[in-house]
């Protein structure tokens, strides 16, 4: 059965309320624009990116909500165009909130990277992957032509990006809540899966386990997840944050590996180790703080792949200064270490710049 017919099929059996319920609607967006000095050939760089997210919600009691979400976002100059089709693309999906817990369809992240909630990040470089704009990875790669992965580009379990899935998360018990994912087909631009491979198109489950803790001093956030992509593809991740005051400090660790016989055909034309993501790992960990209008954090990526030497170091020192309800002004800066079979690449990136909500 498609996703698209099991999403029908959930709303015809949505229970009916006999009083009436409520719609509201919601629109939000934001733009960045950043600017960057870099001490490769490539010596200044400029990116843009906008996101808009729209909702519309229809609360029937206090317990059961259904809305229907629909975003958008773009990139102008981004090394990795990793939006759903290309340098453009879109979210879609249904959340039903009940009693009985959370229930999503459609172009979505799975539950695992819901919950995943490590290393605080903030500002120009809220993830790894938005240092390569400035400071390219040879081993990350997504293009309108190709997509290349020799090693993980994040802690989270990300390998299915958004395509389209059905999400249940539980109730939270305590402070804690498990959830699961199923996607037909786990290809999508935003994950590692390149589309010509033959398990490109095959299905994949995640489970996800999410706790959170206020000992009084202090708080924390942990996650543990699991997935199995394509039948032998395993991967699971870890996240820790700890919460004192205005202070965080955490980290997140990931593994992949291939389990049995890797009976997947390498298309033609592609570059060797073009999908070492699935043997390999990747751990970060950093602090960040919170003071009025400035943020902060300072963080350390690294990852490698299993088969070969590939290797990322990261670090990065992000900041951003909230001027008022509108206005973000960035400030950040990064080094990195990138070893690749082909070529080993070394450098560093100031980076400012400005974001608008709206």
């Amino acid at each position: 059965m498609k996703l698209y017919q099991v999403a029908v099929l959930f709303l015809m059996f949505l229970p009916t309320f006999v009083h009436a319920g409520e719609w509201s609607y919601h629109v939000e967006g934001h733009a960045q624009g950043l600017y960057g000095y870099t001490d490769t050939k490539k010596h200044n760089h400029g990116v843009g990116q906008v996101n808009i997210n729209t909702s519309a919600e229809y609360n029937f009691d206090n317990h059961n909500s259904l809305s229907f979400n629909f975003d958008i976002m773009g990139g102008i100059d981004k090394e990795l165009q990793d939006y759903n089709q290309g340098r453009w693309g879109e979210e879609a999906y249904i959340v039903y909130d009940s009693s009985y817990g959370q229930f999503m369809f459609g172009q979505i992240y799975n539950v695992a990277a819901l919950f995943h909630n490590g290393t605080y990040t903030t500002g120009a470089f809220a993830t790894p992957s938005d240092v390569v704009d400035f400071l390219s990875n040879p081993n990350w790669r997504r293009t309108s032509k190709q997509t290349y992965f020799a090693t993980l580009n994040s802690t989270e379990l990300n390998t299915d990006g958004v395509a389209p899935k059905i999400n249940y998360i539980s109730p939270e018990w305590k402070g804690t809540a498990i959830g699961f994912s199923y996607m037909p087909d786990s290809y999508n631009r935003r994950g590692l899966i390149n589309k010509h491979t033959d398990y490109a198109h095959k299905d994949g489950f995640v489970g996800a386990v999410y706790n959170d803790i206020d000992f009084g001093y202090f708080t924390t956030q942990a996650s543990f997840g699991y997935a199995q992509y394509h039948g032998n593809d395993k991967e699971f991740s870890y996240s820790l944050r700890i919460n004192k005051g205005n202070w965080h400090i955490g980290g997140g660790y990931r593994k992949t590996y291939i389990d049995g016989d890797d009976k997947s055909k390498t298309p033609k034309d592609l570059f060797k180790d073009f999908d070492g993501y699935r043997e390999g790992e990747a751990w970060n960990i950093g602090v960040g703080f919170e003071f009025g209008p400035i943020q902060s954090s300072l963080s350390y990526f690294e990852s490698s792949s299993d088969k070969t030497d590939n290797q990322n170091k990261i670090v990065a020192f992000s900041n951003q200064y909230q001027f008022n309800e509108h206005i973000d002004i960035y400030l950040a800066t990064a080094y990195t270490d990138y070893e690749n079979i082909y070529e080993n690449k070394s450098g560093y990136a100031i980076v400012s710049g400005i974001g608008v909500n709206f």
